[in-house]
């Protein structure tokens, strides 16, 4: 549980979940999984723009490959969407309804991301004066989850909106896979699931298939259900572990993050999973990784991450070019202290903008009855308000 001084920003501030319950090392890795995705576009911007040679170093290296963030997020969404309904099945009690799934999808991240693609549209018409002709199709695709699909290529409107186009994908088809979980004997599941990871791995290698797509990113998303079968198993909680195994998944963390964005970029579909899913087990397993992520400050940034993900992108490319046109003495600096000094400028560029959005538009969403509380207020007359379950500590 986290510390009692850090209870009013856990109350305001930490992500609401549909049954009250909250994975706060969840919520670690996702601070992980968009910093890392922050700091990559970050440095990409840098080298896009830096004329003199960059450092070969290990922190350049580890920047170059903080894409891999993304990966991480098809696991834990594997992970997360899958859950409810391996429970179910192992419980063997009626499966969670499909209609309240999907009409959740809809209500907790349509509004976030309608309002982001529509406001970077017209910040795109308004400052780069870009033609609303040639933008609408754009907007319509990148709304529609459809502009890879139309156009093949991520959205010119946001560009990072590529992956949420492969993550409805997977939310259209995670209940049928789900069924995975149906069958009732333990080593026909994982054996089942360890085929399927390896052979989209394989598929995806050989057919060369686009990262952008739901089947070139198969292979994360059952780690993700790989992991909720063993989350499920009862060997994950803490208290089920030997002291001696947890601090060898704490090993398994220490070693496992550096390699995760050192090691080369080569067949990356066949051991990045497998290593994610180490370092998924590791966040519940250990004795120390959990206590990391579950740190306030941690979690409650990595709830954000939708946020985040979603504004990152128009804020560094809006920073970026005052930078340029107004401090263009910062590029004479060696690289690692600029580097620094726009990272610390533009990441505090991206908290200013994406906190308050958090605060007054994902946020709300997150109650899974404010479609219904939104509709009382604008009835005349006195209603009655719809009664939300209340937050329970996970």
């Amino acid at each position: 549980m986290p510390p009692r001084r850090a209870s009013f920003w856990t109350t305001h501030l930490r992500r609401r979940t549909t049954t009250g319950h909250w994975l706060p090392e969840i919520d670690g890795l996702r601070f992980i999984a968009i910093a890392s995705v922050l700091l990559f576009h970050i440095q990409g911007q840098l080298e896009h723009h830096y004329s003199q040679a960059i450092p070969e170093t290990w922190p350049v290296r580890a920047l170059d490959f903080g894409n891999r963030g993304v990966p991480l997020f098809f696991v834990l969404s594997g992970f997360i969407l899958s859950l409810p309904f391996a429970r179910s099945y192992r419980a063997n009690t009626p499966q969670p309804s499909l209609r309240k799934y999907y009409l959740r999808r809809i209500t907790r991240l349509e509004p976030p991301y309608l309002l982001n693609i529509a406001l970077v549209a017209l910040g795109a018409a308004l400052l780069d004066h870009q033609s609303w002709r040639i933008l609408l199709p754009h907007l319509a695709a990148s709304a529609a989850y459809l502009h890879y699909a139309i156009f093949s290529t991520p959205s010119t409107i946001n560009s990072v909106a590529w992956s949420l186009e492969v993550e409805v994908q997977f939310y259209l088809l995670a209940p049928l896979l789900a069924t995975i979980f149906a069958l009732r004997r333990t080593f026909a599941r994982r054996s089942l699931l360890l085929i399927a990871t390896a052979s989209s791995a394989a598929t995806q290698l050989a057919f060369h298939l686009s990262q952008f797509t739901l089947a070139g990113d198969l292979p994360y998303f059952f780690a993700g259900l790989l992991l909720a079968e063993l989350y499920l198993a009862g060997s994950v909680s803490p208290q089920s572990v030997a002291s001696p195994h947890k601090s060898l998944w704490d090993l398994a963390a220490l070693l496992g993050w550096p390699a995760f964005f050192l090691l080369p970029d080569q067949f990356t579909s066949l051991w990045l999973p497998a290593l994610a899913l180490v370092l998924c087990l590791a966040a519940f397993r250990g004795r120390i990784t959990p206590r990391i992520l579950r740190t306030p400050a941690i979690a409650i940034t990595g709830g954000m991450c939708y946020t985040i993900y979603l504004w990152h992108a128009p804020v560094l490319t809006v920073v970026d070019r005052l930078l340029r046109a107004h401090a263009p003495t910062l590029a004479l600096l060696p690289y690692p202290q600029l580097f620094l000094v726009q990272a610390l400028i533009k990441v505090l560029a991206v908290a200013l903008i994406c906190l308050p959005l958090f605060i007054l538009v994902e946020r709300p969403c997150m109650d899974p009855l404010w479609p219904q509380k939104l509709a009382a207020r604008l009835r005349p007359g006195p209603v009655s308000q719809p009664k939300l379950a209340q937050d329970k500590p996970a």
